[in-house]
Formats: C-alpha cells, structure tokens, sequence
C-alpha cells in the first residue's frame, strides 16, 4: 500500500494527460522504479489469486496443471513486457 496508492494518484491525475507529459513524468528514477515494483507486486498478487481459484475449484489434475503454467506465463508476460515499456519510458 505504500507504493500502489501514490502511484493511484499519479495515474489518476495524468490518466488524460498527453505522450509527452507522460514521458516526462516517467523519466523520473522516483516515478518510474516504484511504479515496476507495484506492477510486480500486483503480478505477483493476480499469480497467487488465480492460483487459489485454480486450486479450488479445477479438480480434473491435467487440467489444473496445465491452467497452473498458463497462469504463470501469463503473469511473467504481462510482468516483463510492463516492466521493460516504463524502464524505455524512464530511459529514453
């Protein structure tokens, strides 16, 4: 909660803001690094939310395996491809 609600508040008060305004807010290393570990920790959270519900009502064992990897490719994807478009934000 100490970095997702400052971040909720940067979104939300440039959520209409142009590229370039943006751009430059995340070239800033105090915007941009909290902002990759809240999008890692919420990856982190969807993983093991998913994981639960899996766990919970899949019963059939092939299948709940096969949803259990997709679910980490998933998050592992969206985490990477997140991550690396707000370091190029932040860099360039």
């Amino acid at each position: 909660m100490l970095i997702g609600i400052p971040a909720f508040i940067i979104f939300l008060s440039n959520y209409d803001s142009n590229y370039s305004t943006v751009k430059d807010l995340m070239s800033k290393e105090y915007i941009w690094i909290p902002m990759i570990i809240y999008i890692l920790s919420l990856s982190y959270h969807m993983m093991i939310g998913m994981g639960h519900v899996l766990d919970d009502y899949i019963d059939n064992v092939k299948l709940k395996s096969f949803l259990t990897t997709m679910n980490k490719l998933y998050v592992y994807l969206i985490a990477l491809f997140s991550s690396i478009t707000l370091i190029i934000l932040g860099l360039f």
